[in-house]
């Protein structure tokens, strides 16, 4: 009977072969024990039946032990593993963030702007936050979904109509972009760009908004508003700690600059830092290479179904038609450049982008060396 289920432990392959022999080991053993040797040695009919139940069930518990059970627990470890962490998106201006809430959304998921409101333009439609724009321009109240992390976080605390945050308990990825290349984008923005197509700003579709000149002014005087906005904001609204102090707003006392509000062109780096310095934005996707690091990400939290949108026949808020006529970087002149370079310098210096003094090399490129994160 033992070498019967020896032999039916073979049958099964090698781990089961292994454990036959583990099996005969372990009979061989228990053989040169003393007290079995004296039953062996004057064996009598019940000792026999005893010997036989004794070896039976040391094979049956050492096949079942070491090759049954150890097996599926291994075969679990390998298949189940703890879920991802649930991953949410901060919005960085002009760095394709429309397009990532878009798919986003295509997959039952709300980023950014869809957690607050519907957008056609995006096909946001089912906020799970409740929120109610403001009828007057507020850094604090206006577009949250283009807040820093740890400003959204105090005003949350100060102010309820900002709800949830939807950055508790998440892992956060964010774009960012050449600070070059971005502010010309600015430029054409449909938002607060030079000709605005929604939002505020000057109505100048009749221009031809592909003159260097114009972009080069546009750049100069925007640059020089928002740094004058941000220095006011900062001297009446924080307090020696630096933290925000909670205020009221209304549309006829305490607003906001629309150039502040709308948070376009604020630096990238403080969308990544706390007010500590800490880095509190896990994963930087990079806007120049961002279709494969964008499927990377999505792959290591298991969201691999997730694609964005053909820039060019299914991009957001893109003019296809003046695609190929639209400025770069290369028409920003010495002044301009010189502006950029002062006001986004955290952005050059610790996100690993190329600052140049004068003009662009022809060899210039857009994408980012080494950052300087930690």
């Amino acid at each position: 009977l033992v070498q019967h289920n020896i032999e039916m432990a073979k049958f099964s392959g090698y781990k089961r072969r292994c454990a036959s022999l583990e099996a005969e080991d372990w009979i061989l053993s228990i053989r040169k024990n003393r007290v079995i040797d004296g039953f062996l040695s004057k064996p009598s009919s019940s000792s026999k039946r005893l010997l036989v139940v004794l070896l039976l069930f040391a094979t049956i518990q050492v096949v079942l032990h070491r090759y049954v059970t150890p097996k599926n627990d291994i075969v679990a470890m390998e298949t189940v593993s703890p879920p991802p962490q649930r991953l949410e998106f901060v919005h960085i201006t002009k760095t394709g963030g429309s397009a990532i809430e878009r798919a986003g959304f295509e997959h039952g998921i709300n980023w950014g702007a869809c957690h607050y409101t519907n957008i056609k333009e995006v096909g946001c439609s089912n906020p799970d936050i409740e929120y109610t724009p403001p009828n007057f321009q507020s850094y604090e109240l206006t577009s949250p979904w283009h807040m820093p992390p740890s400003m959204l976080s105090e005003y949350i605390r100060n102010n309820s109509a900002l709800g949830k945050n939807p950055y508790d308990g998440a892992d956060l990825f964010t774009v960012v972009r050449n600070p070059y290349d971005r502010i010309v984008s600015e430029y054409y923005c449909p938002w607060q760009g030079f000709s605005p197509k929604f939002g505020i700003g000057n109505k100048t579709k009749t221009q031809d908004i592909n003159d260097p000149i114009k972009l080069n002014n546009w750049i100069k005087d925007m640059i020089t508003k928002l740094s004058a906005a941000m220095k006011v904001f900062d001297e009446n609204n924080r307090d020696i700690t630096g933290r925000i102090i909670k205020r009221k707003q209304g549309k006829k006392y305490n607003k906001d600059p629309g150039i502040l509000a709308q948070k376009h062109f604020v630096n990238q780096v403080n969308y990544i830092f706390d007010n500590n310095g800490n880095v509190i934005v896990k994963n930087i996707l990079h806007y120049e290479n961002l279709s494969d690091e964008f499927h990377s990400l999505m792959k290591k939290y298991g969201l691999s179904d997730l694609e964005l949108p053909n820039k060019q026949s299914g991009g957001v808020y893109t003019d296809t038609n003046s695609l190929e006529k639209k400025m770069t970087y290369r028409e920003l002149d010495e002044e301009s450049i010189r502006i950029i370079n002062n006001f986004a310098k955290p952005d050059f210096e610790r996100l690993g982008y190329t600052m140049v003094e004068k003009k662009f090399a022809e060899d210039y490129s857009l994408e980012a060396t080494v950052s300087n994160l930690h």
